[in-house]
């Protein structure tokens, strides 16, 4: 028992560390390699990598906003550990330019709005310039909601919680597009982790680490 409650833990934080550095891991991408793969929808720019076997490893999607602000959506499966199966998340982040220092792992209260509507509220990760949805079932109404608006606020808190409003700016056909193609490129690449998670623990109790996300 002893055993398994270590491998849930360590599953949990290589999650929680994949998340935390999920943005790191899409701006080095778009930036080396991954960049003569890039592909323009419209306003955004969208990145399908795949492993070397050929099966699709991490999407990534990013739309610049207002004074140098970035939007990214990404869904990405990674092993950190050899003898563990590989661990996936989901996550979308908000990037500019004012640092905001890191968060406990609880987040930051950070309030968001989809075309002038009612603001929701959500806890956000921190890190240095940017802050980012952690929770898997957060992240997909995000890009449900996302999918069908116009525009987008965010009120990003610094490490005083001193607030800084950025603005995006939707073409609904562009976004509807990406929505639907992140959504069936994350599928992809869920399922495909969810396999290799099935055979590689076959007889113990597989850990399910896009469940753990903080």
């Amino acid at each position: 028992m002893t055993m398994v409650t270590t491998r849930l833990l360590s599953g949990r934080r290589q999650a929680a560390a994949l998340a935390t550095l999920s943005v790191a891991v899409l701006a080095a991408a778009l930036h080396a390699d991954a960049r003569a793969a890039a592909s323009l929808l419209g306003s955004w720019d969208y990145v399908l990598r795949h492993d070397a076997e050929g099966q699709p490893q991490a999407a990534f999607a990013r739309l610049r906003g207002e004074r140098g602000s970035l939007l990214w959506l990404t869904c990405q499966r990674q092993s950190l550990d050899a003898d563990q199966p590989p661990v996936r998340f989901i996550t979308a982040a908000v990037a500019q330019r004012q640092y905001l220092g890191r968060s406990d792992p609880r987040g930051r209260s950070t309030v968001y709005w989809f075309d002038g509507g009612t603001p929701e509220v959500g806890h956000w990760l921190y890190r240095d310039r940017y802050g980012q949805i952690p929770k898997p079932e957060e992240m997909r109404a995000f890009v449900e909601k996302l999918a069908g608006a116009s525009s987008l606020t965010v009120e990003l808190s610094n490490y005083r919680y001193e607030t800084q409003k950025l603005e995006f700016q939707l073409d609904p056909a562009d976004t509807r597009n990406v929505a639907d193609r992140f959504t069936k490129d994350c599928g992809n690449i869920l399922r495909e982790s969810a396999e290799s998670s099935e055979r590689s623990t076959s007889g113990s109790l597989a850990i399910e680490p896009r469940k753990a996300a903080p």
